[in-house]
């Protein structure tokens, strides 16, 4: 019989487990004020140097193409979600549009504190009930993988295109360390399972992987993923056309196309919140070096405008759909009242 003596209570065990979890809070509002200050600081900057103008070009803007920028958007968020829905039931897990479509939505308010898009991983967590929360993972970070692998391969290609070739072989190289390095994982995942941090957690490694071996089991799954990587991808670039068009920006659609990719991808450095600053500077640092003589304010006003509409906006719209699902988790965590 086991000796239980000088074992702690469990009200002990309790919070012993949970200092751990205490202990990284403080570091998270940390990082979360140093990306604030960090984004306002990049916004603050760009808007004292480039920002003549913008103001004019913000109420000049031609709300026809801002109309079409957002519908395109929109039409981004549903293709997002069916290839989320797509890569789910390549799992087998049966995910109605809906319900994925809400998930998504739920957690977009958070994008906009996240750097990253970290906060799609919480869609897993909204869908926890339906598809374990490893597997959910899994799936969202496969969805990222093809994303950003066509996002690179794009930056990459537009960067040659437009002679920067640095920035080419930069985004090249990232695109092959980010192919080998899935590869790797893939094919040697049973010896990351037996890692002591991780050995523990052996069967939800499994599960997290399970997504990447569905769709290389599924050819026509993974190639309507890719398919819809590349429209998702093409709409943005529609999108952020459409803008510049609205304010009066002189940049053309062949250098919109050949750019933004590599901006968008500077925007995904965990440096501002959601990319807003970093993203814009780095549009407007790519098109100097390529000599092009733009009006600053209004190329600014665009590209601030492309955070206000795709992701401002939806994060709004997701605020009542986050607020439900907040409110469905805390009723689900209430305790069963014993009878009276």
């Amino acid at each position: 019989m086991t000796n239980r003596r000088n074992d702690p209570p469990a009200d002990d065990r309790s919070r012993a487990g949970d200092e751990p979890r205490d202990a990284t809070a403080p570091r998270r509002k940390l990082r979360f004020a140093l990306a604030v200050v960090a984004t306002a600081g990049v916004m603050a900057l760009l808007v004292h140097r480039f920002g003549a103008g913008m103001g004019e070009a913000m109420r000049g803007a031609e709300l026809d193409w801002v109309a079409a920028a957002f519908a395109m958007a929109t039409v981004g968020v549903l293709l997002g979600t069916l290839r989320w829905q797509i890569v789910l039931e390549s799992m087998h897990y049966r995910l109605g549009f809906w319900r994925a479509l809400v998930a998504v939505l739920a957690t977009w308010p958070l994008v906009v504190v996240t750097p990253s898009r970290a906060a799609d991983f919480l869609r897993a967590v909204a869908v926890r009930r339906t598809v374990p929360l490893a597997a959910g993972t899994g799936s969202v970070l496969a969805e990222k993988v093809v994303d950003m692998s066509l996002l690179l391969a794009m930056a990459a290609l537009g960067a040659a295109i437009e002679g920067l070739w640095l920035w080419s072989a930069l985004t090249a190289g990232a695109l092959a360390v980010e192919v080998v390095a899935v590869l790797l994982l893939l094919a040697h995942r049973g010896k990351l399972a037996r890692l002591p941090l991780i050995r523990a957690h052996a069967a939800k490694v499994e599960e997290i992987f399970l997504a990447f071996d569905a769709l290389f089991a599924s050819p026509g799954r993974l190639a309507a993923t890719c398919v819809l990587s590349v429209v998702i991808r093409v709409l943005t670039l529609a999108i952020t056309f459409a803008l510049l068009r609205a304010v009066g920006a002189d940049v053309d659609l062949f250098d919109t196309c050949a750019l933004w990719p590599v901006a968008t991808l500077i925007g995904l450095l965990p440096l501002t919140l959601a990319g807003m600053g970093t993203r814009d500077a780095m549009f407007m640092y790519l098109l100097s070096e390529r000599g092009h003589l733009v009006t600053r304010g209004n190329v600014l006003a665009a590209t601030m405008g492309y955070s206000l509409l795709n992701v401002g906006a939806f994060a709004v719209i997701g605020l009542p759909f986050m607020a439900r699902e907040l409110g469905r988790s805390a009723h689900r965590a209430e305790p069963a009242r014993a009878p009276e």
